[in-house]
């Protein structure tokens, strides 16, 4: 498995390179020249994601940990998701290095996977919503053939039904309801079966987390809708900067596509190539030009570099 992830990061990289060739590479530098000193903008909405997004955390603990704060949480999280950029594992690389932390600060780790558990349900379900908006949106502001809207609009749907059921089995005992699956497929390794207590003592603490704190959801993951929709404002500030300004809901609509075309990559680090193509995709469906795809996803790209450093930075402080 790993010469075969290995594999498609391979080909991911060189068609990307391929098709920043394609587009030109003279012209996406001179494009870029553009952002002039304007960079610091660029990475600033990033920085407001990660804190909502790091509030929405908060908010999934049961009980307040003492001596943690959303400003520890906030660099764990650039950490964490470091870690998840990096490797192929569907975003959750870097969630055991959360909780590794959180453990060496003092919470215990139940306490520390349940309210990633949590939380991880609460941003898909939010992704979920926002690329439903995106959905909507899209037939009247992009010019795609009637076949792409369907294949984008059958995987937004997958996706959201996906999320709602991850956040209900949470309610409803995951861990325990799984286990009898693969138990009664005959499946179920020795291992897992020997952290059968751990598992339902996880169980019981994210059911109770939904029983008597629901406000803490609700309040959760209004602060991950409010981080998606900065993605959304920062598509809108690269493309003014780029000479080429778009409304701030064509923005949000190009941002919410470009989520689940990325998503679809899961399986390579950092969604390399498809996201990629994705945005030069989304870029030509908005009359945009294939040159202006490749520009904003190359500054994308550079802002993701940036903030990947500092969670790195930070991961081997705390180490």
């Amino acid at each position: 498995m790993g010469k075969i992830k290995l594999l498609f990061l391979v080909v991911a990289a060189i068609s990307l390179v391929w098709m920043f060739h394609l587009v030109g590479w003279s012209e996406i530098l001179r494009h870029l020249k553009l952002v002039g000193w304007y960079w610091p903008l660029i990475l600033f909405p990033y920085l407001l994601v990660n804190l909502f997004d790091t509030i929405s955390w908060y908010c999934c603990f049961e009980r307040f940990p003492p001596g943690v704060t959303i400003r520890y949480l906030f660099f764990n999280r650039l950490a964490g998701e470091a870690v998840n950029v990096l490797t192929p594992m569907a975003s959750l690389g870097g969630e055991p290095v959360k909780a590794l932390m959180l453990q060496n600060k003092g919470i215990s780790l139940t306490d520390a996977t349940a309210s990633l558990v949590i939380s991880k349900g609460i941003l898909v379900l939010s992704m979920a919503f926002y690329i439903l908006l995106g959905m909507v949106l899209a037939p009247f502001l992009f010019h795609l053939s009637a076949g792409k809207l369907f294949a984008l609009a059958v995987a937004g749907l997958a996706l959201g039904l996906a999320a709602v059921g991850f956040v209900v089995l949470q309610r409803y005992g995951m861990c325990r309801l799984g286990m009898a699956v693969l138990e009664k497929c005959r499946f179920l390794p020795r291992r897992l079966k020997e952290q059968e207590a751990a598992l339902c003592r996880l169980d019981a603490q994210m059911s109770t987390f939904y029983r008597r704190h629901l406000w803490r959801f609700w309040l959760s993951l209004g602060c991950s809708l409010l981080g998606w929709l900065i993605h959304g404002v920062e598509v809108y500030i690269i493309f003014d900067l780029l000479g080429q300004p778009i409304h701030l809901v064509t923005a949000l609509c190009l941002d919410a596509l470009a989520t689940l075309i990325g998503g679809m990559a899961f399986f390579i680090p950092g969604n390399l190539g498809v996201q990629d193509g994705g945005n030069i995709l989304l870029a030509m469906g908005l009359q945009l030009g294939a040159l202006m795809g490749a520009t904003f996803s190359l500054i994308r790209r550079i802002r993701e570099g940036f903030w990947l450093a500092v969670g790195l930075v930070v991961l081997a402080a705390d180490r």
